[in-house]
């Protein structure tokens, strides 16, 4: 009891006795952590953002003139049943050309003996199901159907929309890699400066017997606290951020309570270690 009640006690004595040092060290953590929050926070909401526009993403099937009417349900019916299909909406020639009334705000059909506008499925799929690899394989199917002539989507745009999410989320390991390097390189200069300070008083402790785990755990629990204290600030700040400003069009996604803890904890562990390091290159 004795024991912890000294580790204690140095561990606030080096707080209380350093305030400028202490506040210095926790806003140099707070800044790089805070840099994190954001882009962690800018990447969900970018990855949310992708996913909702690539779930509109629809294929268009049109038909060749020789499928009779009649054969149209049964083919609906066979492009429902393909794995990961949604909806399969039939667009009639009549369809088509009110649709292109919408587009152009005048009927450019008009005076035309017939509708030349070709009939057409627009199938719609499940979230899970819309990625590059999965279209491929369901354009290729459908391919082999009789009475397909030409199938449309935007492949190049899910593609491209595809390396984005992929390149937001190598640039988020990187930044997140450097930033926790940068917090233990913070607390092992923050240790050092700090162990400095009371050098006589270790040099001392040593002489009369104390072991280096014992001088050591008050700037372990140093260097947990500093980084500990910049985490949670950070998330205060982000939230508090959060409740002032609106996107439009943007919905900003935060991680859940239980990530956000884990990173707390993460980076807790990068503030010991930094600590240790800190303390055992003094003593």
């Amino acid at each position: 009891m004795t024991r912890w009640s000294y580790i204690l006690r140095k561990f606030f004595g080096n707080l209380w006795h350093r305030p400028l040092a202490v506040l210095g060290s926790i806003l140099s953590l707070f800044l790089l952590l805070l840099l994190f929050d954001l882009a962690w926070v800018s990447s969900l909401s970018a990855y949310r953002y992708y996913d909702m526009q690539i779930s509109e993403i629809e294929v268009e099937v049109f038909l060749t003139e020789d499928v009779a009417d009649t054969t149209v349900p049964v083919i609906a019916d066979a492009m429902a049943k393909i794995s990961g299909v949604k909806k399969v909406e039939f667009v009639s020639r009549q369809n088509a050309r009110d649709r292109l009334n919408d587009i152009m705000g005048v009927d450019l059909l008009e005076g035309l003996d017939e509708n030349p506008l070709p009939r057409s499925f627009v199938i719609s799929f499940e979230p899970d199901y819309l990625n590059t690899e999965n279209l491929s394989i369901f354009i290729q199917n459908l391919n082999r159907m009789r009475g397909v002539d030409e199938i449309m989507f935007p492949n190049l745009w899910l593609e491209k929309a595809e390396l984005s999410k992929r390149l937001i989320g190598d640039f988020l390991v990187l930044l997140g890699t450097l930033i926790l390097i940068a917090v233990m390189l913070n607390s092992i200069h923050a240790i050092i400066l700090s162990a400095r300070t009371r050098m006589e008083e270790l040099v001392q402790m040593q002489l009369l017997g104390a072991g280096p785990v014992f001088l050591a755990i008050p700037f372990i629990l140093e260097g947990i606290f500093y980084a500990l204290a910049a985490a949670v600030a950070g998330w205060i700040v982000m939230y508090y951020g959060m409740e002032l400003l609106t996107f439009r069009d943007i919905e900003i996604i935060t991680p859940s309570f239980l990530e956000i803890a884990y990173f707390c904890l993460i980076t807790a562990a990068v503030g010991m270690i930094g600590g240790y390091i800190g303390i055992r290159r003094s003593l």
